[in-house]
């Protein structure tokens, strides 16, 4: 077999939007102990890449980084300690440096990807699983009521089956007909965001109470319509920042809201090391192999000398999941 030394890479040479992305060619390390060579084959873009790349991101990271968390591929070659073999298709998150042709990374962070999973939906689903499977941790869930909102986004169509596994009597919250996803999904209830009415819709369907946790990825715009639909010493979950940190708070409002919880969501604080990570996103995997629904549309497919264009595709609202393909080029 050829020996593999080099590869393309996207890169962000310094904290900044889309056009901070540059595509270079490095020398490529071969896998050394514990370690898998994988071709790349899908790249899943998310929110938290743009954090990273722009430099908000909960922790500071130096630059230039490579971009891109979530891919799946194929193993070339493995080092020392390694169980999976050459050929096995793959999933994982968890480093820097996705975009590229092929990576070299941990192969304790990677998980076969089951037979009847496409590598594009596995792509779609592995960041998210890892979420999902750990926002279900954060709060008692069984035999309580839960709102989730972007119920129809990627992490909502894993964490809605989750939670209604667990127990949960589940609130889906979602736009237009998307209110269609966490209903098929096995949502107790549904609510339209565009109606305008969420507070008043979510209590109406639990009896004027209120739910017992709310997730929420949205933070800024979402949080005090999150706070209102909460039960008394309820917990509302944020787990991201799509419209920018939440600001102007202060405890007075959770006093009022009923003596309520605000937890930022760390997914580190919920699982107990590579092993448990792994189990999350292969039960994603499964799920979404198994389950219609589970796994985001796709809503544009870009070449790796497109990654700043697929950025730009992200950050514009994209219904879907955006892909990099560096395999093939073009949307």
């Amino acid at each position: 077999m050829q020996t593999i030394t080099r590869t393309r890479v996207a890169r962000a040479v310094r904290p900044g939007g889309p056009d901070v992305i540059e595509l270079s060619v490095v020398d490529l390390s071969p896998p050394g102990p514990g370690e898998a060579l994988v071709r790349v084959e899908a790249v899943g873009l998310n929110h938290a890449d743009t954090l990273i790349r722009s430099g908000d991101y909960a922790v500071t990271m130096p630059f230039p980084l490579d971009v891109g968390v979530e891919a799946a591929g194929t193993v070339v070659a493995t080092g020392p300690e390694v169980v999976l073999p050459p050929g096995t298709r793959v999933a994982g998150t968890g480093w820097l440096g996705a975009c590229a042709d092929f990576v070299t990374v941990p192969a304790e962070r990677l998980v076969p990807v089951p037979s009847e999973l496409d590598t594009e939906a596995a792509a779609c689903v592995a960041h998210a699983a890892a979420a999902a499977g750990a926002l279900t941790r954060v709060w008692p869930v069984a035999g309580r009521t839960a709102a989730v909102w972007g119920a129809a986004g990627a992490v909502g169509r894993l964490l809605v089956p989750l939670l209604t596994a667990l127990g949960a009597e589940v609130v889906g919250i979602a736009s237009g007909d998307r209110v269609a996803v966490p209903r098929a999904l096995g949502a107790a209830h549904v609510v339209d965001r565009s109606a305008g009415r969420v507070a008043e819709d979510v209590r109406a369907a639990t009896g004027g109470r209120g739910v017992d946790v709310v997730f929420d990825p949205v933070a800024s715009a979402t949080f005090r319509t999150s706070l209102a639909m909460l039960a008394p010493r309820g917990c509302l979950v944020n787990y991201g920042q799509l419209d920018g940190p939440i600001s102007g708070a202060d405890f007075a409002e959770l006093y009022r809201a009923g003596g309520v919880f605000v937890t930022k969501f760390n997914a580190g604080a919920y699982v107990s090391g590579y092993d448990d990570v792994r189990g999350l996103i292969a039960a994603g995997l499964d799920l979404a192999a198994t389950r219609p629904g589970v796994v985001s549309p796709v809503a544009g497919r870009f070449g790796l000398d497109e990654v700043a264009a697929a950025y730009r595709a992200l950050e514009a609202g994209a219904p879907g999941k955006v892909l990099v393909l560096p395999t093939r080029g073009g949307r």
